[in-house]
């Protein structure tokens, strides 16, 4: 059996570190502001959710797929509206 493996420049293990902490921290940006926009602290997200949002805010947790499913319930949003937006200057400049 052989498998093939291709990577691309979006491959986690592709990117560079400066990539990384650039995602990082528009992620974190992202989060802090739909906290900020309802009202709610870190101490009653964290009491609400049981996700550590001072670390995520901070920009050093890389958070799993299903952390951030939780953090867009919690606000009543879809991973789509999470994502509008947010990434495009980085992606586009990355490009240039």
């Amino acid at each position: 059996m052989v498998i093939i493996y291709f990577t691309s420049k979006y491959d986690i293990g592709v990117m560079n570190n400066e990539r990384k902490k650039e995602l990082l921290l528009n992620l974190a940006k992202k989060v802090k502001s739909l906290r900020l926009m309802k009202g709610i602290s870190q101490e009653t997200a964290y009491n609400d959710t049981g996700i550590h949002f001072g670390r995520i805010e901070q920009g050093k947790r890389n958070i799993s797929f299903t952390t951030l499913y939780e953090i867009c319930n919690y606000f009543n949003i879809s991973l789509t509206e999470f994502f509008a937006n947010q990434f495009d200057n980085i992606d586009n400049a990355n490009n240039l």
